[in-house]
């Protein structure tokens, strides 16, 4: 008779040890969430030293907005805040409040791939085709409007 409950009492154990499947639906919305992929990401060609825009994935409809690719911007750039100003036509007017990472700490070659990355991403937005980009002068970057052909021979 003994056995009876600590069988059960096992059994629980068991069972409340087990696998969190109730949890696990949560944890992939969120890791799928977090890596929404964005469908340029701007690299440096090992064998030509060039800048390579590569076309990673599309990124579905929600994502395909002003604030969720500023977001996606900020988040893998954070050291460079980017805010939107406004839009006028088809330019995209951002501003970068401490842009000392951005024109002193980053080299010649970083900030032309964050340019290129932000440009490329936001240009995937409909309507919009250059993104001008103000912030403090510094010894490696100048605040400038951009299009996708700025970054075609670089």
């Amino acid at each position: 008779m003994r056995s009876i409950p600590v069988l059960l009492l096992a059994s629980l154990l068991f069972y409340a040890c087990g696998s969190n499947n109730a949890d696990q639906p949560a944890a992939e919305a969120d890791s799928t969430e977090a890596t929404v992929i964005y469908p340029w990401q701007a690299e440096i060609n090992d064998s030509t030293q060039r800048l390579e825009m590569k076309h990673a994935q599309t990124p579905g409809p929600d994502s395909l907005s002003i604030p969720a690719v500023i977001g996606y911007i900020n988040q893998n750039y954070p050291k460079i805040k980017l805010d939107v100003v406004r839009s006028s036509h088809d330019t995209l007017f951002l501003k970068i409040d401490d842009s000392e990472y951005l024109t002193q700490q980053m080299g010649s070659t970083g900030p032309t791939m964050y340019f290129a990355t932000a440009v490329y991403n936001l240009t995937e937005v409909p309507g919009i085709r250059f993104v001008h980009f103000e912030f403090e002068e510094g010894d490696h970057a100048q605040p400038d409007t951009f299009g996708r052909e700025n970054f075609k021979d670089e």
